[in-house]
């Protein structure tokens, strides 16, 4: 399996931090807070996230926001990607 950095090539780094905390929060307006961003600059990078990686990422459930099978496919790989660079 290829390494996610090079899988995706000309990936913002810190569209990976957002992905990462996304994941982390499950919520866009704690995880903007978290990363000092707006509620509406962590709502236009999960749309960005969505259409780079062509998938939903997180999606309104029962409980919250409720990753997609890709994104938990993805959250181990961009981690070590985000904590190594």
């Amino acid at each position: 399996e290829k390494p996610i950095v090079a899988q995706y090539k000309n990936i913002d780094l810190h569209l990976l931090e957002c992905f990462a905390m996304l994941m982390r929060e499950r919520n866009v307006t704690r995880a903007a807070e978290r990363m000092g961003l707006s509620q509406s600059a962590m709502s236009e990078a999960l749309g960005r996230l969505r259409e780079r990686f062509d998938d939903p990422l997180l999606v309104r459930g029962s409980r919250g926001m409720q990753p997609t099978p890709h994104a938990l496919s993805l959250i181990a790989r961009i981690g070590e990607a985000t904590e190594t660079l």
